[in-house]
């Protein structure tokens, strides 16, 4: 319309960092797939059975890497498995409250409608009024333990003789749970200021740009996701789902997340892939067969908690300062040592020196499998050739056939001539547009 090419059409070199839209700083959703930090498999094997884990989620984000974890253990695991986990974001914090408050207490609903039900708090914006007086009755009890008079809020739950749920978080979370739990702003409200978000005009051109990048397949269900707000398969019925999420807005109505968030970042393509060829579900629907792999992964979850010895404690501080904070509530008792410590991508702020002078002395020498775990997602951007559109055509030719051999040789034995042909025609592509 206006006579010119996009700005982002250049030959120039790549940006120095990813363009975004919504409310900065809350990532409530993972951005990397679901990951087991034990690998029982490849580290502690058939002796984990009966092992005592401890385990430290010490920048959690949302609960998909321990629900990930605790489904790999053993179906019939009898050791101890101590959890803690951690997030600053008082947001998540809440979140990962509430969200386990309803996984593990046996006395919930029927297992299925407590999956669904959490799904649906995790990564959809409205609930069934069911859903929503569900999660309110877990959110009021635990607002009233709280009186108000210390700096703290804490509390312990317990739930039968082997599982207990524990949480030591600073007063801004108890004011952010009490703000949610009082908030009166309506469903159509919320609804329009995540559809500002998530459809804004102004970000046609990203949204496209990625549709690009998918299956054409699959771009029906993304798209039929943005504008629904509800993770759901294709063709169920949506209109009983009328009531807000108040977990994914803010205290005012406020959508919380960027418009590049989606959950299909949080769990791995390959295993959702694979739920849907065991369901036979069709292959059209990406976001049908992730329902069903998230949905299958909570209720795993919960029959395995409701039965293994399980303790779980909740922190929102601070990932440098969380040792300190464990010091201090374990009240003189010998310090708390880990079997793994998972850091997430906080070496990218901090870098990795601060977090292992930190976190190294936490880890479980009485372990050889024990480890520290960090990555960093933004190394490519700070370091000169680290991303490949900044290398000539031969170089990624040669990475994309690298890659190619590599997803053949664990999963994609079926798809090899798709997955050249997909690396010749990427490298070709870059050689002729511009």
């Amino acid at each position: 319309r206006e006579g010119r090419p996009p700005d982002w059409l250049n030959t120039g070199p790549s940006p120095a960092g990813y363009v975004s839209f919504g409310k900065a700083g809350n990532y409530l959703w993972g951005n990397m797939p679901a990951a087991d930090v034990l690998n029982i498999t490849t580290n502690e094997g058939s002796a984990a059975k009966d092992q005592d884990f401890s385990l430290c989620f010490a920048a959690s984000g949302d609960l998909r890497n321990v629900i990930k974890t605790v489904n790999g253990l053993p179906q019939d695991y009898q050791g101890q498995l101590t959890l803690v986990i951690n997030d600053s974001n008082p947001h998540v914090a809440v979140r990962n409250l509430l969200l386990l408050r309803m996984l593990l207490d046996p006395e919930a609903l029927s297992e299925e409608f407590t999956a669904e039900v959490v799904l649906h708090t995790l990564y959809s914006a409205r609930l069934t009024p069911s859903q929503a007086s569900f999660v309110q009755a877990w959110m009021n009890p635990i607002h009233a333990m709280d009186d108000g008079s210390s700096d703290l809020f804490d509390g312990q739950l317990e739930f039968g003789s082997q599982c207990c749920l524990g949480w030591l978080y600073p007063r801004k979370v108890a004011s952010l749970l009490k703000l949610i739990s009082n908030a009166s702003y309506k469903t159509s409200q919320a609804e329009e200021n995540r559809l500002n978000v998530m459809l804004s005009p102004q970000r046609i051109d990203y949204r496209e740009r990625y549709l690009w990048t998918l299956r054409p397949r699959h771009r029906v269900g993304f798209t039929y996701w943005r504008k629904t707000g509800l993770l759901l398969p294709i063709g169920q019925p949506t209109d009983a789902f009328n009531t807000v999420n108040r977990l994914m807005y803010s205290e005012d109505g406020e959508w919380l997340l960027k418009d590049i968030a989606s959950p299909v970042a949080a769990w791995d393509p390959l295993e959702v892939e694979k739920t849907r060829q065991n369901l036979t579900l069709p292959d059209e629907d990406y976001m049908g067969a992730l329902f069903f792999h998230v949905k299958h992964q909570l209720l795993e979850f919960i029959k395995r908690v409701r039965r293994f010895k399980l303790m779980v404690f909740l922190f929102s501080t601070d990932l440098l300062l969380l040792p300190e904070v464990l010091d201090f509530s374990s009240s003189g008792k010998r310090q708390m040592t880990f079997d793994r410590i998972e850091t997430s991508n906080v070496m990218d702020p901090l870098g990795p020196s601060a977090i292992l002078a930190k976190w190294g002395p936490c880890l479980n020498r009485n372990n050889p499998h024990s480890c520290l775990l960090m990555y960093s997602m933004n190394w490519i951007m700070k370091m000169p050739g680290g991303d490949v559109q900044s290398l000539g055509m031969d170089k990624k030719q040669e990475l994309m056939m690298q890659v190619a051999a590599y997803l053949v040789s664990v999963e994609w034995r079926e798809n090899i001539w798709d997955l050249l042909i997909a690396a010749r025609n990427f490298t070709n592509r870059d050689s002729t547009e511009g």
